[in-house]
């Protein structure tokens, strides 16, 4: 017990010392935490003993994650947007892809080549924010983007986590990381609807009586309730931290918890990352200083030029994608995280790694983002005029396709008018199918029809049918004018396109049909995991869309050479005067005009 009581002393001791001296240099705490860590660790001055590490290791990761779930809240998310959301997905993917790579070509097996996709993918929220508010940069417009990114990617490591926490007591095979991920969104799924709507009852009575003291007791025993939950589940503790710091931010209440717990999360992400510090081994790096330097710059390039290009996607701004590369450089604490999960799995000391990634993209970041008006200009001049102009019309291409699926754009109102339509027949589809099964038993006697025996069962099977047939083919045509939509957002072509864009769609439609022959076989050679292969399907979806939005415009073209009929029961066609919009004739209307019906509107 004494011994527990000095480690802890020394580890405030030193906790102080680091955060005064961090601030004095204007560095980022967590330098000042992870080299304080590491001087009283074992590997140098040894204070701490292995086991007083570990403990406080974990119970600074789950004191992190749950305080890092308080500050998540679900409708936030939500009122951002998809442009944030997609950005980030994106972000992981190309960091996660790249990383994998580059250890794969180091010569790691695939375990450790998966640790260092994780460890590597993930960036800082709070190192973020620290060297922002720092900096004096916190209310620049592009920050509010940048922590919905930050959120999403926290989130997104806790999936990892689950399936990291799962590696070590099995084989790696193709289907754990979609196993643990299902696993993973089955207990926040049920944390949210269960947890928090009994919290909601019993939080307004314990509210009457020592509201402060209860705020606190409640937020803590959740928090120690669901890590305990989560480890019996066979998940790292930290998961089940996450949530329950989740599950009181979604509290109608959320806001008074938040503030009574606030003035801990200054301590406890000190605890996590001082211990983390403990386990770096000086002289295991400096014989790994190579490859250690080597992830690390690859880690910041990538990172770099992924958040940019992603960030000007969405914005169309080269300055605000260069700040953003620039913020985002930080490695995280899910990466500590991550990195922890691997000891005694990976062929290398990650840990370690891991913290002087952290090291040094935190100074680095601080130290950029002062200059990062001066990295716009250099960039602004030495890349390519046509680059720039590429770049600039694929954001606008990607800033108008996520606007069409965003509440009010093109996608959703037409989603919302369908799902209307198609909810009536399905309905009625219904009604009959039960009216069927309902009077099925009673037409079991053969009829007579035209002097043949017809069983009544087929007589009723038919006239079900016949009555089916317009429910149904409404649906169809539904989900025709739906997939109408998505070709046109897509392709950005309306059925008068010209030829040279009709041609450019099917050449898209060719390329976009080749990855998705061939994604599972560049998966396998990059030996990246199998859940990759998802890719397959998104590619082969976008194809038919360009291939389809093609087939449309050529048909259209050779509607209006030739004055075809549009359709069976359809009077030749015509082009409007400025070839926007085609109408057909239908006779005459009132006082001899006549009356056009409209077929196709850009």
């Amino acid at each position: 017990m004494a011994d527990a009581i000095t480690a802890f002393g020394l580890m405030l001791l030193f906790t102080a010392v680091a955060g005064l001296l961090a601030f004095r240099l204007k560095m980022p705490p967590v330098v000042g935490l992870l080299l304080a860590g590491m001087v009283i660790g074992p590997n140098v001055l040894n204070l701490v003993d292995l086991p007083t590490i570990q403990t406080f290791a974990e119970i600074g990761a789950v004191l992190l994650l749950f305080m890092i779930g308080v500050e998540f809240s679900v409708a936030k998310l939500l009122s951002s947007g998809l442009r944030p959301i997609l950005s980030s997905f994106l972000l992981v993917l190309i960091s996660f892809a790249v990383m994998h790579e580059a250890a794969i070509l180091l010569g790691f097996d695939a375990i450790t080549a998966l640790y260092i996709g994780a460890i590597f993918s993930m960036s800082s929220t709070a190192i973020m924010m620290k060297i922002l508010e720092q900096k004096r940069l916190v209310e620049r417009q592009e920050v509010p983007v940048l922590v919905t990114m930050l959120i999403i990617e926290d989130i997104l490591a806790v999936f990892l986590l689950t399936f990291f926490s799962g590696l070590k007591g099995g084989a790696y095979t193709s289907g754990n990381i979609i196993l643990s991920l299902l696993l993973a969104f089955g207990i926040l799924g049920f944390g949210y609807l269960a947890a928090s709507q009994v919290l909601r009852k019993i939080t307004i009575g314990f509210l009457r009586y020592h509201p402060e003291e209860t705020l606190v007791l409640v937020a803590f025993t959740l928090g120690i309730g669901m890590s305990v939950l989560a480890s019996l589940l066979g998940l790292t503790p930290a998961i089940g931290a996450f949530l329950a710091g989740s599950i009181i931010a979604g509290l109608p209440n959320g806001r008074e918890f938040e503030d009574a717990v606030r003035p801990f999360s200054k301590v406890f992400p000190s605890f996590f990352f001082i211990s983390i510090g403990m386990l770096i081994n000086p002289a295991a790096l400096l014989q790994s200083a190579d490859i250690t330097l080597l992830l690390i710059g690859m880690f910041m390039a990538t990172v770099f030029a992924a958040t940019a290009l992603t960030y000007f996607l969405i914005s169309s701004s080269g300055r605000s994608a260069v700040f953003a590369g620039l913020a985002m450089l930080p490695l995280g604490e899910f990466s500590l995280l991550i990195a922890k999960e691997s000891i005694g799995v990976a062929q290398i000391n990650l840990v370690g790694i891991a913290a002087v990634g952290v090291l040094i993209t935190s100074l680095l970041s601080s130290l950029a983002l002062t200059r990062s008006e001066q990295a716009y200009l250099t960039l602004k001049r030495i890349l390519p005029s046509r680059f720039q102009e590429a770049q600039h019309r694929a954001s606008g291409y990607v800033r108008n396709v996520i606007s069409a699926f965003e509440p009010g754009g093109y996608f959703h109102k037409h989603l919302l008018i369908e799902l209307k339509t198609m909810s009536v027949d399905a309905l009625l589809m219904i009604a009959i199918l039960l009216s069927f099964a309902l009077a099925r038993p009673f037409f079991q006697s053969p009829v007579q029809f035209g002097g043949q025996a017809i069983g009544a069962e087929v007589l009723l099977m038919g006239v079900a049918a016949v009555l089916l047939a317009f429910p149904l083919s409404r649906t169809v045509l539904s989900l025709k004018r739906l997939f109408d939509a998505l070709a046109v957002i897509f392709s950005r072509t309306t059925p008068q396109a010209s030829k040279g864009v009709i041609a450019r769609n099917v050449a898209v439609s060719a390329a976009l049909f080749f990855l998705f022959v061939n994604t599972y076989a560049v998966v396998e050679v990059m030996m990246l995991p199998k859940i990759f292969n998802w890719l397959a399907p998104v590619f082969g979806v976008l194809s038919a869309f360009f291939l389809w939005s093609a087939i449309r415009a050529a048909s259209l073209w050779i509607m209006l050479a030739e004055k075809k009929a549009a359709g069976l029961f359809r009077s030749r066609v015509e082009a409007s005067k400025n070839d926007l919009i085609v109408v057909a004739k239908r006779g005459r209307g009132g006082k001899g005009k006549k009356k056009q019906k409209l077929l196709f509107l850009r």
